[in-house]
């Protein structure tokens, strides 16, 4: 590729320029209060502000990062740790604003393990009816997992799940 087909197409698609450039920033949007701010108004009416919200992608009903590979489904968008619960939602590009995919009730969960595969990383829920779902925190270029961030959640999710032990299975 011409080094002016390569700028023309940057040109024309900022969002490739944004996923080449992105680099491997971490996936924590806690920091960000426009991101914050569309999260909170996202969530229920009287829930907790997040402590953590991270850019993740979704794979429903998948084991950890082999069974993600079976999986063609998975979405993408951010994963927030507020009150006792993790809240998924992706945003809605037509209507400007975050929908609402997936909660999860970390005190009625049965499990919560990181799963590896070389540089991959993921939270995988096992829910008390038996589901399974896995969360891969993003780095801000979208190509790795964020180690550190899942880390970072699940110790969150401990602490939180050990200040209510009278409610754990």
């Amino acid at each position: 590729m011409s080094r002016r087909t390569a700028k023309a197409l940057l040109l024309s698609a900022p969002w490739i320029a944004a996923l080449l450039l992105g680099g491997c920033a971490s996936s924590d949007l806690s920091g960000d209060a426009g991101i914050n701010e569309e999260v909170a108004i996202c969530l229920p009416p009287g829930t907790p502000a997040p402590v953590q919200v991270d850019r993740a992608m979704w794979f429903p009903n998948a084991g950890g990062v082999g069974s993600t590979d079976a999986s063609i489904v998975h979405v993408s968008g951010v994963l927030a740790l507020a009150g006792s619960k993790l809240w998924f939602m992706a945003w809605n590009d037509q209507e400007h604003h975050f929908d609402m995919l997936h909660t999860i009730d970390l005190i009625q969960a049965e499990k919560m393990s990181i799963d590896r595969l070389g540089t991959s990383t993921m939270l995988v829920v096992r829910s008390g009816n038996d589901l399974l779902d896995s969360f891969q925190l993003m780095g801000k270029g979208e190509l790795s997992s964020d180690a550190k961030a899942t880390e970072g959640l699940l110790a969150g999710i401990e602490a939180l799940r050990a200040r209510n032990p009278q409610e754990n299975p």
